[in-house]
């Protein structure tokens, strides 16, 4: 083990030592003090409530049906007539909404009339009128909740945000490679054929406008002339020799300013019709950096055969010479922008079981939610229904609570 992976695992442990002895399960009531709840088990496998001579037993049922309440309800240990009975159970979820459930009479039992959805953690009030009495119990029934302390938090870098209203970007990626800006090239030709007498400058090396560049005596008056530099830039292309013999139609250097270069993108034919003059597209190299921004300035009208591709380009301004001319690069063509209400950051998104969930915060208090996900772009996910904005998440090391969850069990309270 390397020292890296070590101090890794080193700070792992000592997180989990310290999440362990701060961590208050979903029966711990909000004053901090831990409280038991014993729940008694009816036949039916649910919660078990008794006051007096009644009893009722409440179940979450789910089979071949979204989950619903069902209850049965005895007197004496005699099943009473659903009927005969009143029944509401208030929900109070950890996000301070609250849910009436009623119930409507079944086959030999109450079954609520509204569907209970995730997650199915809560705190309950039943209450029950049967041949004019009220009978009334209270109890928390949490999953997937948990207690950490501040200094836990600081200790694993746990972070939170607040949900809220976020643009959710469609990209096309695409490749690309890093060209030269002809539009601030000059090709040094000689302009008047002749034997070079002298080259001043080397490949890569800077020149100034107005430098002398090289000394050519022509074969016409036998005279030697100098070509200066048309702008200032580098030599990126050096084609001659001392000695040889210059003609017009061959340059003798090319010359580039390269504080911006262009991007050139490739797009396949089902691509190209999705991305116009002006979006925005992020450019970065293999590992991440460079990273630059620019818009798409020029689209060429003709295809290239052989490929059935045509070409994308940007600009992007090159100062402190990171982008070298041959690199090839990665491009996010930003083709549609769509703002939602509410949004999460996709590090906030972890699964549990078959769904996706984020670790809301209220307090000093932790519970994972269940969200239903749209669209999604590299940085933020739209959530349809699950959270609210103003809602308190965690965006990052969300997966520790994870593990700790995983590894206590928080299980439904039926």
């Amino acid at each position: 083990m390397n020292c890296l992976s070590l101090k890794a695992f080193l700070t792992l442990f000592l997180f989990l030592v310290s999440l362990n002895a701060s961590i208050t399960w979903a029966n711990e009531a909000s004053t901090g003090e831990k409280t038991e709840y014993v729940a008694e088990k009816g036949p039916h496998g649910g919660r078990l409530l008794n006051q007096e001579n009644v009893s009722l037993e409440l179940v979450l049922f789910s089979q071949g049906m979204p989950p619903h309440f069902r209850a049965y309800i005895y007197q004496n240990d005699k099943p009473v007539l659903p009927r005969d009975t009143k029944l509401t159970v208030a929900l109070t979820r950890f996000n301070q909404n609250k849910d009436l459930i009623t119930f409507a009479p079944n086959d030999g039992f109450l079954q609520s009339n509204q569907a209970i959805p995730e997650p199915h953690s809560f705190d309950v009030v039943v209450t029950l009128t049967l041949a004019g009495k009220t009978y009334q119990w209270n109890y928390p029934s949490y999953e997937g909740r948990v207690k950490l302390f501040p200094s836990t938090l600081t200790a694993a870098d746990i972070q939170t945000e607040t949900a809220q209203e976020q643009t959710i970007k469609t990209q096309l990626k695409v490749v690309g490679k890093i060209v030269p800006n002809r539009d601030t090239m000059a090709p040094i030709y000689p302009r008047y054929a002749g034997i070079i007498k002298t080259m001043n400058k080397i490949l890569g090396e800077e020149v100034i406008k107005g430098e002398p560049l090289v000394t050519i005596e022509s074969n016409e008056s036998l005279q030697n002339y100098t070509i200066n530099a048309p702008i200032t830039g580098t030599i990126v292309q050096k084609y001659a020799t001392n000695g040889e013999m210059a003609q017009g139609t061959k340059p003798i250097y090319d010359v580039a300013n390269l504080n911006d270069v262009w991007a050139d993108f490739t797009l396949y034919r089902k691509e190209a019709s999705l991305v116009k003059k002006g979006m925005t597209v992020r450019v970065t190299g293999d590992e991440g950096k460079p990273d630059s921004t620019s818009t798409i300035f020029y689209i060429s009208p003709l295809g290239i055969e052989d490929s059935q591709t045509t070409l994308a380009r940007a600009v992007l301004s090159n100062t402190p010479r990171l982008w070298l001319p041959g690199m090839y690069v990665n491009g996010a063509i930003i083709i549609k922008e769509r703002t939602v209400p509410v949004a999460v950051r996709l590090s906030a998104i972890q699964r549990m079981g078959e769904q996706e969930v984020v670790f809301v915060q209220q307090g000093n208090f932790f519970e994972a939610t269940p969200v239903t996900l749209g669209q999604q772009d590299n940085q933020w996910a739209e959530v349809l229904l699950g959270l609210r904005a103003g809602q308190k998440y965690v965006t990052k090391n969300s997966f520790f609570i994870k593990a700790e969850l995983g590894k206590e069990g928080a299980s439904h309270d039926d």
